[in-house]
């Protein structure tokens, strides 16, 4: 906004007969109306300081609302399903522990340790995470494990951890040893010993027709299917798969192999 003070004196002092008196009152009038403009500018300037600071705050409120998010109060949490508390293993004899991770955000990995040392991580195949994660950990005790053994399984969103769940199980020098076997869940299937080159699937994964990411999804194959390996790609980080009559691949970095899989042909670049 423009602001035009006018002012025009009354008295005349450009002529020569202008007396001490009315210049004086001349002078007085002149200096009063610059005070007064003086102080309507820091009035208007105040003024304007004030709108900006209100609209900064506002602008400040509004974009710290925006910004808020509903962040988790709690860590993830985890539960071994199986083995059960006490069972026996034989040395060389697999291990396969099957655990259940959740959390609000999203699961990214689960660790199985013995001993405090890591043996195994699993993945989720989503950056995001799994709200739910069921996954399952192989470990094959040696002789240095002989006795009782814990196992301990921690969940991570990120670098925030659960709380561990743990049990014991025994391992035995010999079989004829074992009193205790382990009770068989439902997801952790039988592995036979028959050298059929298979994948276990660790952890819920895409079922895609070809062997990348850029693949159309299938569908997704729960933690514990086992499937034969029927092909792989060049870099042997793919393998084609037969489940329930259906051919796909998935990705190697999510599955535990067995059998002699030396002999899967590449039938992929």
């Amino acid at each position: 906004m423009n602001y035009q003070v006018a002012w025009k004196p009354n008295l005349d002092c450009g002529r020569p007969d202008c007396s001490p008196l009315q210049l004086v009152l001349w002078m007085r009038a002149l200096i009063h109306r610059v005070v007064h403009c003086i102080n309507l500018s820091i009035s208007l300037a105040v003024v304007c300081l004030c709108l900006a600071a209100c609209n900064l705050q506002e602008r400040t409120s509004a974009g710290s609302r925006g910004e808020a998010t509903d962040l988790p109060t709690s860590p993830p949490t985890i539960q071994i399903g199986s083995p059960n508390e006490g069972a026996e293993y034989v040395i060389g004899e697999e291990i396969l522990v099957s655990v259940l991770a959740a959390d609000s955000i999203g699961v990214n990995r689960v660790q199985l340790f013995v001993d405090n040392q890591i043996v195994r991580t699993v993945s989720s195949e989503s950056l995001q995470g799994d709200l739910a994660m069921q996954a399952i950990l192989n470990y094959v005790p040696q002789r240095a494990d002989l006795g009782t053994v814990n196992l301990r399984a921690v969940a991570y969103r990120g670098s925030v951890v659960s709380e561990p769940d743990e049990i014991t199980v025994v391992v035995r020098e010999l079989h004829s040893q074992v009193i205790a076997t382990p009770i068989q869940q439902s997801n952790v299937p039988f592995i036979p010993n028959d050298g059929v080159c298979r994948a276990l699937v660790n952890v819920g994964l895409n079922f895609r027709t070809g062997p990348s990411t850029g693949f159309e999804i299938i569908t997704v194959l729960g933690s514990g299917t086992l499937a034969p390996i029927s092909g792989r790609n060049s870099e042997h980080s793919w393998w084609r798969l037969n489940v329930d009559n259906r051919v796909g691949w998935v990705s190697g970095d999510f599955t535990t192999e067995y059998g002699d899989c030396s002999r899967a042909p590449v039938v992929a670049g």
